[in-house]
């Protein structure tokens, strides 16, 4: 496990669908610490990725897994007021990172997709999170935010909460002080200006960023 001196970086590998190995086995090699969020250990166990901690309800693991895995720190948490995710971001942020991302976030029961979503949501503000699929990282903004990603970039915002004063700068779409009282949808902006800027005077925007080989 590749250790960062400058940046403490958590992997959570949540019970969604993984991405594929490339990406993730970059996201594993970036991670001073990985987190099996419950049936996430299925997920380590078919990609032979040994993480350091088993965190949840231990519902969703399978016999085999928790058998090859008897050698992690397994933590037990029974509480049903919060799902494996949950408990799993709230270990991590006693581990003091400086990221936490998440990866097998969604693409199984919807209902959990919106849950995670939630929880992107509400703990944006307290730790520093990012979620990774196969086309890309969704993360959660507020205030003044600058995007040093390359001109042509993809870009998509989204809010379900109203969003007032929304300035765009350096995008092919762009905004100056707009309110959006129903929330916000910006689908495949592209960033046009290198230091493309965003400024939210009131709210939070998801911001989902596009691998640079996916197509818009």
């Amino acid at each position: 496990m590749k250790k960062n001196e400058e940046k403490k970086s958590v992997l959570i590998i949540a019970n969604g669908e993984p991405p594929g190995d490339d990406i993730l086995n970059n996201l594993v090699s970036e991670s001073d610490f990985i987190i099996a969020a419950d049936g996430g250990s299925n997920i380590c166990f078919q990609k032979n990725i040994y993480p350091d901690f088993i965190i949840g309800d231990l519902d969703s693991i399978e016999k085999h897994a928790l058998i090859h895995f008897e050698d992690c720190e397994i933590i037990k948490i029974s509480d049903q007021n919060t799902h494996d995710l949950d408990k799993a971001i709230e270990f991590a942020r006693t581990l003091k990172p400086d990221i936490v991302r998440v990866t097998a976030t969604f693409g199984k029961r919807f209902d959990y997709s919106l849950a995670n979503l939630l929880l992107l949501q509400t703990k944006f503000e307290e730790l520093l999170l990012e979620f990774h699929d196969q086309h890309g990282c969704l993360s959660m903004i507020s205030g003044k935010y600058k995007l040093n990603n390359p001109v042509g970039q993809v870009v998509s915002l989204f809010s379900f909460l109203p969003v007032l004063g929304l300035s765009l700068s350096g995008f092919k779409y762009s905004l100056k002080e707009v309110d959006f009282l129903n929330g916000f949808s910006g689908l495949s902006n592209v960033i046009e200006k290198t230091n493309a800027r965003i400024l939210i005077k009131k709210g939070s925007l998801f911001l989902y960023i596009t691998d640079e080989n996916t197509n818009s």
